[in-house]
């Protein structure tokens, strides 16, 4: 008997039919009519951390999409869902890292397919001319089924995480001014990290930006851009920067957080930063994302990631913003990059060297629309991706040549056609990855890390996860 045939029969059943509690925690409905009766898994929950990345699509500098439902079914043709609520998530900032969508309390069982119906897509990306262009897409279809791989997803009690990656590369098609969106997705399971990461890496390749809403002595839980809350556990090795304890955060303050995912679902976080406060004591505001031009007193930027009291409900990721900066604007790089040492080049950001195509955090004092005055500006980590043209020694780095496609939003807001890339032991291993492929000539790769701009038409990068291959080799 199939799905929909045991619908119609269900349907006949009379809608006289209560629904029964599942501990699943869901809301069903929000009237006050009684519901017909649900083709549910009742099996005993586990908790599965469920986390979401993207695969690239070149010309795109943001692309948010609302995922309204998750709904897992089994060779018996019963769902269960992953989503309590519609999660509105930015997938650019994502590509080729891993975030937390939700933590799901999933009935125990053998899944053989996924539903995700999405709505509201929003897109920015870069033209020909070099310009970035805030679309209005066409959303072509509101639904996508994904069947896992024989013997299929399954969920128990030491149950792995769950990876849901869109695939933006396939999601997105541009022709003339029109976008059409029709999002494709893969879902597959990721084991727990077998141990915490070692020291001295420059990430994990999961990262989250979020509010502080509450913390003990050894977890902080935050509030990202949107989606459930998320909760992290500390531990002797977890580094603290910007701060000394968990205890002294203060609801509101804004941190960047790496973490692992452990067995039993716990995240596990390897680095916590606090981010700075504007002057005065006021709480700060992100912003995060490209930027697209560069002028005197300030620069453009693409926003993927806003964060604090003044950023309004209303702007949309893909809003274009304008930053203002002064004399005592402060450019850093980001601490998550603890191994800068022995490179070939000085890696230096400043007012001076920030370059249309870098990704930059933005502490805002004020923000009125998308007009924001920074107090401070650092260099946060971005995705590249590209062909490798050669390939050698620096040192302890490996240098990488990449020939950026010629499509890369990167390429065209910069002008550079190639990237130096540089990996050494400091670079992370794909998440969940144990023997990732080799890199050689002529391999299609993504690194992930900082940009720094050396001047001349010349960017290097330091690496600071290789998503498709072996680091420092």
């Amino acid at each position: 008997m199939n799905l929909s045939t045991t619908r119609r029969m269900l349907a006949l059943a009379g809608r006289g039919a209560l629904v029964s509690g599942l501990g699943l925690g869901l809301i069903l409905g929000c009237s006050n009519a009684v519901s017909p009766a649900t083709n549910t898994v009742t099996a005993a929950t586990a908790s599965v951390p469920v986390l979401i990345t993207d695969a690239p699509s070149d010309q795109l500098v943001s692309f948010s999409l609302t995922l309204n439902s998750i709904t897992l079914t089994d060779s018996a043709g019963k769902t269960a869902s992953i989503l309590s609520a519609p999660a509105t998530v930015e997938i650019c900032h994502l590509n080729g890292i891993q975030a937390p969508l939700v933590t799901a309390s999933i009935p125990q069982d053998t899944y053989t397919s996924a539903v995700i119906a999405f709505s509201n897509p929003a897109i920015t990306y870069i033209n020909s001319s070099g310009q970035p262009v805030v679309a209005s897409p066409v959303l072509a279809t509101t639904s996508f089924t994904f069947t896992f791989p024989a013997p299929g997803f399954t969920v128990n009690n030491t149950s792995t995480s769950l990876l849901v990656d869109l695939l933006a590369s396939q999601s997105v098609a541009i022709s003339g001014t029109t976008v059409t969106v029709t999002p494709t997705f893969s879902l597959k399971p990721v084991p727990p990290a077998a141990t915490a990461p070692p020291t001295g890496q420059n990430g994990t390749g999961m990262q989250q930006d979020g509010a502080v809403v509450s913390s003990t002595a050894t977890t902080l839980t935050i509030a990202p851009g949107s989606g459930p809350n998320f909760t992290v556990t500390t531990n002797s090795s977890t580094v603290l920067q910007g701060f000394t304890s968990l205890t002294s955060l203060t609801a509101g303050e804004l941190v960047e957080v790496d973490f692992t995912v452990q067995s039993g679902g716990v995240y596990l976080a390897s680095r916590i930063a606090l981010e700075p406060a504007p002057p005065g004591g006021t709480m700060p505001n992100l912003l995060t994302g490209p930027v697209t031009s560069v002028a005197s007193g300030g620069f453009k930027m693409v926003l993927m990631q806003g964060l604090g009291p003044a950023v309004p409900v209303s702007t949309s990721a893909a809003s274009v913003f304008t930053v203002t900066t002064t004399a005592s604007t402060t450019f850093s790089i980001t601490p998550q990059f603890v191994s800068l040492s022995g490179l070939p080049f000085t890696p230096t950001f400043t007012a001076a060297n920030l370059s249309a195509g870098q990704t930059v955090g933005v502490v805002a004092s004020s923000i009125a629309g998308t007009a924001a005055a920074a107090t401070s500006v650092y260099l946060v980590p971005q995705t590249l991706a590209g062909t490798v043209a050669a390939i050698k020694t620096a040192g302890n780095y490996t240098a990488y040549t990449l020939t950026l496609p010629s499509a890369s939003a990167f390429g065209s807001l910069s002008g550079a056609s190639t990237v130096t890339v540089y990996t050494s032991a400091a670079t992370a291993p794909p998440p969940g990855v144990t023997a990732p492929p080799a890199i050689a000539v002529g391999s299609t790769v993504r690194f992930n890390g900082l940009v720094f701009n050396l001047g001349g038409g010349s960017f290097s990068m330091v690496a600071g996860v290789c998503p498709d291959g072996a680091p420092g080799i």
